[in-house]
């Protein structure tokens, strides 16, 4: 297994990155989901480096290295806006490439939306955060109930959650174990405030037909349960195009090869 460069930085938009790839290769910001972190991208950040891309990947609040502020407010989306534009500025980068993954996906589309000069084109994949029928996402109660079972479980249940793809078996014992190394620095209070103060505020079925930043959605087929969100994008999301792979929720994880191809062609068709 080839090792590639990594430089952890610390900066003032207090979100933990890594940075990833040639200093002169086009700049992707990559963002994961709920219950993972800056290693969900394990299995890809070699692939755009050799593409030539410079990769950033960050920690959500609460999740891997970034701290777990306990004001409600540091976790709203569009909290998250600001930090985006700040490590962009930080970076050097006066425009650049997103990747958003489940709950992420939710982050950039919507600071894509917000700041669509900032964003060259985008690419998502299954998030119900983005694209779920409202009354699926905004449960306070059941986001409570997620929340408080973190708050109870500690480092333990975040690590056994379903979600967390530790156990993905794309993953061979290096990269598990490297995944876990990043994981097991996550802090559980932060990761439950990410489902109390962050999700509840992600659906954006109401914005996408004005959508204006060219977007692929990866599709994984085999997370039946985002069929009808992913159908309900391929009608109404405006600048939208739709790769359907064989994969499960953790698309860029399960079908990491096709993910590559697909995303890597779909951004070097921008200068």
């Amino acid at each position: 297994m080839r090792t590639y460069h990594c430089v952890v930085t610390s900066s003032a938009n207090d979100l933990n990155y890594v940075i990833d790839g040639p200093s002169d290769g086009r700049p992707v910001l990559f963002v994961h989901g709920i219950l993972t972190c800056r290693a969900h991208w394990l299995l890809n950040l070699p692939a755009f480096h050799e593409a030539g891309f410079r990769s950033i990947a960050i920690d959500l609040l609460g999740h891997g290295s970034s701290p777990a502020p306990e004001a409600e407010a540091a976790y709203h989306p569009d909290r998250y806006v600001e930090r985006f534009c700040a490590l962009r500025e930080l970076v050097d980068a006066e425009r650049w490439f997103v990747v958003g993954q489940s709950l992420g996906a939710a982050l950039t589309l919507n600071y894509a939306m917000s700041r669509p000069d900032e964003v060259i084109a985008h690419v998502v994949t299954n998030s119900h955060s983005a694209f779920g029928e409202l009354d699926r996402i905004r449960n306070p109660a059941s986001a409570r109930e997620r929340a408080q079972l973190m708050i109870d479980g500690g480092i333990d249940a975040v690590m056994r959650h379903p979600l967390n793809p530790r156990r993905a078996r794309a993953f061979d014992d290096a990269q598990r174990s490297e995944f876990d190394d990043a994981m097991l620095l996550s802090q559980a209070d932060g990761i439950a405030r990410t489902m109390m103060y962050t999700s509840p505020h992600t659906p954006l079925r109401h914005r996408l037909p004005d959508n204006p930043v060219d977007t692929l959605l990866v599709a994984g087929d085999r997370e039946e349960a985002f069929t009808p969100a992913r159908e309900w994008v391929e009608e109404h999301a405006a600048n939208f195009r739709v790769e359907r792979v064989s994969a499960t929720h953790a698309v860029n994880i399960s079908a990491a090869d096709d993910f590559n191809r697909i995303a890597i062609e779909f951004l070097n068709r921008y200068p």
